[in-house]
């Protein structure tokens, strides 16, 4: 059976829907450790339709928890165990480059990433470090570098945290509402990483970063440039406990490349 096929499959067991209702079934997203797809019913409804990897580094029930937390209202249905779920259909774009780099966006970027972050929580487990440190083949001065600049903020205060933020992973909504989805990294972490690692997945100018650090808040720059360097690094690491595709291949190499970049900002 192939992916079409499942999602129809499962749209059809787990709502009141029939084939016959289904106008269109697209795939949208293809990410590391789901797919996911458009259904369009006959009558305009619209769902996204969610096949999880069979991937054991992802804690379903972290996911699920999160959700019940930050109260997301969109699940229809959710299986904890594999991760396969119906959502409804969020009204919106994945925003572009060009977006991104809008003071309207930022701001509620900031706004809602703010929110997240205040939501107090003692259920959930902490982000580790170096979970995939010892697996990963690291140049050595950035792996001298990584072990050396993330010392200082071991024991910083943590927050709710995405843990996940790129531009695949949220929505922005015609009336410039973000919404971030897909949970699956959720953890506890240090109010820099969730900024950090969407400034390096969007590739963020140093004018924009000075821009949403103060949106965010956040008073040490400098600090907040070294996570933009640690939250690259660590991707780069995450590669080596992925299977070795195609595509992890392509991006482990456009990881280097930042990497190097980001050496050079906080080295200046």
């Amino acid at each position: 059976m192939n992916y079409r096929q499942r999602v129809i499959s499962l749209f059809i067991s787990k709502t009141k829907h029939s084939a016959e209702e289904i106008k269109s079934c697209q795939p949208i997203h293809n990410g590391f450790t789901n797919i996911s797809y458009k259904i369009q019913l006959n009558n305009g409804t619209i769902y996204q339709v969610r096949i999880a990897n069979d991937d054991k580094r992802v804690n379903r029930d972290v996911e699920q928890k999160v959700c019940r937390l930050i109260k997301f209202p969109y699940f229809v249905y959710y299986d904890v165990k594999t991760g396969n779920a119906i959502k409804k259909w969020i009204e919106g774009i994945n925003p572009s480059k060009q977006v991104i780099n809008s003071i309207t966006f930022l701001k509620s970027f900031a706004k809602a990433l703010q929110k997240i972050h205040t939501i107090k929580t003692n259920a959930l487990p902490k982000h580790d470090y170096f979970d995939c440190f010892k697996k990963a083949k690291l140049p050595l001065k950035h792996k001298k570098a990584y072990c050396e600049l993330i010392q200082p903020y071991l024991n910083m205060p943590l927050v709710l945290s995405h843990n996940d933020l790129s531009a695949d992973n949220l929505i922005y909504t015609p009336n410039h509402q973000v919404i971030f989805i897909d949970y699956e990294w959720a953890r506890m972490n240090n109010v820099y990483w969730d900024v950090a690692n969407f400034i390096r997945e969007v590739n963020l100018s140093l004018g924009k970063i000075k821009l949403l650090c103060k949106l965010m808040n956040i008073s040490n720059l400098n600090a907040l440039l070294i996570f933009v360097y640690l939250a690259t690094n660590y991707a780069y690491q995450w590669t080596f406990n992925m299977p070795f595709t195609k595509k992890i291949k392509k991006y482990r190499k456009i990881t280097l490349i930042k990497l190097e970049r980001y050496y050079r900002l906080i080295a200046s």
